[in-house]
């Protein structure tokens, strides 16, 4: 790969995820990224499409303004409605922060919103501080994770397809049991139940008010998304964010490649946990579960393997201040891994 302007490399030959693109001669001012991304829209995609991912590294970007100036540049279709799971905070017009989840909390691979029909195109991650230790954002191409999968296994998701199940607290707090993701107005950003129904139809999510006022949404999906533009199939379901053995077996991995005690600690808290919801709840009631689309477990080995694919295509790689990644949702996953001290990466994504 060969630019008079910017360096364009990969992380690895043999991955090509993600392509690095990098100021060639000093000149690494916002502008000057914006200006390349502009003059080259139509590489851009395609080299997108291709990889998956676009990581700008080694360029003046400080502010959330300058991360969303630069998202644009690259697709102005950037929307502030989102239905997904993580905890956001707003930081401009079209930036959140990644989420507000405790930094020990695991976040599996996934395809942002891969259970709703809107789903985004593309995300667009900016590291604003650089953590201390750990917090990367790993990134896998699922269109691998679905050749790589065992064939018996692929068949049967491709054949019932999945069924995706939130439970969101009242916005009073009210019969709040374990983990809770947020209240239903937090989700929403409204306590008028006639809107958040309305919402829900819009977006094919199937709402049950609960008693004590909480909220279950449902979704059943096909377990794979073929690519609108590139054709290729991809992995493209939450199965290894909402089984109830997915933190578990996550944080198994996790202590192997970080080996701290908080992640051996943690490790093992988690397999106690998920012994206990198995033996003393409902799993239609916990903050997530998942199902095939025909109401069948999906057993616990399916998840352990799906996990083992992922992980063996998964890229880590260390967050530098200024950083931008664009991904396209459609092929490419996103993750965060513990950390300690500072961290702050924000969000924007399109329609």
């Amino acid at each position: 790969l060969t630019n008079k302007i910017m360096n364009l490399s990969y992380f690895s030959e043999e991955s090509k995820l993600p392509l690095l693109v990098s100021p060639k001669n000093g000149d690494n001012t916002k502008q000057t990224l914006i200006n390349w991304i502009i003059q080259n829209k139509a590489d851009v995609e395609q080299k997108l499409y291709a990889s998956g991912a676009i990581l700008f590294r080694g360029f003046d970007i400080q502010t959330p303004q300058d991360f969303e100036d630069v998202a644009k540049a690259v697709d102005n279709d950037l929307k502030d409605d989102y239905l997904g799971t993580s905890p956001r905070d707003k930081k401009s017009g079209f930036v959140f922060s990644a989420s507000e989840l405790p930094p020990h909390y695991p976040i599996m691979q996934h395809c942002e919103m891969s259970f709703l029909p809107s789903a985004p195109r593309r995300l667009f991650f900016y590291c604003h501080v650089a953590p201390e230790y750990g917090g990367e954002t790993p990134i896998c191409d699922f269109r691998k994770v679905y050749t790589d999968l065992d064939p018996t296994i692929r068949a049967e998701f491709e054949a019932k397809g999945v069924k995706h199940i939130r439970n969101y607290s009242s916005p009073s707090g009210k019969g709040t049991k374990g983990f809770q993701l947020k209240s239903w107005a937090d989700m929403f950003h409204t306590t008028d139940k006639n809107i958040i129904e309305q919402k829900c139809k819009d977006n094919d999510i199937i709402c049950e008010w609960k008693e004590q006022d909480g909220l279950r949404l449902i979704n059943k999906n096909a377990a794979t998304k073929q690519h609108p533009v590139t054709g290729e199939i991809a992995w493209f379901n939450h199965t290894q964010v909402f089984h109830i053995d997915a933190a578990a077996e996550e944080y198994h991995k996790i202590h192997k490649r970080q080996k701290r005690w908080e992640t051996f600690k943690y490790s093992m808290l988690l397999e106690l946990m998920t012994w206990y919801k198995k033996w003393t709840q409902n799993q239609n009631d916990l903050s997530m579960h998942v199902t095939f689309g025909d109401d069948s477990p999906i057993p616990d080995a399916y998840v352990e393997h799906l996990q083992d694919v992922i992980w063996k295509n998964m890229i880590i790689y260390p967050w530098k201040k200024g950083d931008i990644i664009c991904l396209d949702n459609f092929s490419t996953s996103h993750g965060r891994l513990p950390y300690y001290g500072p961290r702050e990466i924000m969000v924007c994504w399109t329609s």
